[in-house]
């Protein structure tokens, strides 16, 4: 069962942010710049983590992934986005 992931991450190099940021387009979508909503089930989101730890450089850069339980409000622009049914990776 897929459920909502808030993703966010801080990477002082360049290149690593953007692989990072590439990468989680191919699972959600971006909300803020450094900010990704993903609707996931448990086998994505251990590929997601898997492919991360392979861009990351562990002790310079935090990836924060944080399960949502309930509805999500947006105050401001910004649309919300619903599982679309199906993932590109």
């Amino acid at each position: 069962m897929k459920r909502l992931y808030t993703i966010a991450y801080d990477i002082p190099d360049d290149t690593r942010r953007v692989k990072l940021a590439n990468l989680l387009k191919s699972y959600g979508e971006r909300v803020q710049l450094s900010v990704f909503e993903c609707y996931l089930d448990e086998g994505l989101l251990e590929d997601l983590k898997a492919r991360a730890r392979r861009l990351l450089d562990l002790s310079q850069d935090a990836l924060r992934i944080y399960g949502v339980q309930g509805e999500v409000q947006v105050l401001g622009v910004g649309p919300v986005y619903g599982d679309a049914g199906f993932t590109v990776v």
